[in-house]
């Protein structure tokens, strides 16, 4: 196989990212839910000696402290670990990502088809349990922006065996069809 041919082409992140952030733009989650919780952890602890029977070694002051620690620790990660999601300016629409499973078979006959953008062809593929083929479908939720490509699993990594395309609407409606019956 031409794996050094393969692994060059660029994934459907990389396209959305080259667009104009007229078109397509990344954001993130908020940090305020974040900064809340590290609020309530730290409050949590501090007034966890304030409770009635704190001294008296009741169950209410312990379970504070692991209260608090809990929230903090879920804040502090919050902060750092936020997923990064792909907005169409026009409509201010999330892009999702999909994946189809097929056969490992079909490989020549899914890139051929995608190619070619004969996405109603798509439905006579042997579809699969396993992911060693995929086809990536981003999309808005009304296809006003579609983009579709296959990832194959070539000994050890997963590489792209085609090149992100765009489609129609039309076609993004028939991929979104899919994507749902498959659900």
């Amino acid at each position: 196989m031409e794996t050094n041919n393969i692994e060059t082409k660029p994934s459907i992140e990389q396209v959305l990212d080259n667009l104009d952030h007229n078109t397509v733009y990344k954001t993130k989650p908020s940090i305020v839910l974040s900064l809340v919780l590290i609020v309530l952890g730290i409050a949590a602890i501090m007034l966890n000696g304030q409770m009635p029977g704190a001294s008296e070694g009741g169950l209410l002051s312990p379970l504070a402290i692991v209260v608090g620690i809990l929230l903090l620790t879920w804040g502090i990660v919050a902060i750092f670990i936020r997923k990064t999601k792909y907005i169409y300016a026009p409509g201010k629409q999330p892009i999702v990502f999909h994946e189809l499973l097929f056969d490992l078979k079909e490989r020549d006959r899914l890139v051929r088809l995608m190619n070619e953008g004969n996405v109603d062809e798509l439905k006579k593929l042997k579809s699969s349990a396993n992911d060693a083929l995929k086809l990536r479908v981003a999309s808005t939720p009304d296809g006003s922006l579609c983009y579709s490509q296959v990832v194959a699993y070539i000994p050890f990594e997963f590489v792209n065996a085609n090149e992100a395309r765009k489609h129609s609407p039309e076609e993004a409606r028939t991929l979104l069809e899919m994507v749902k019956a498959r659900k």
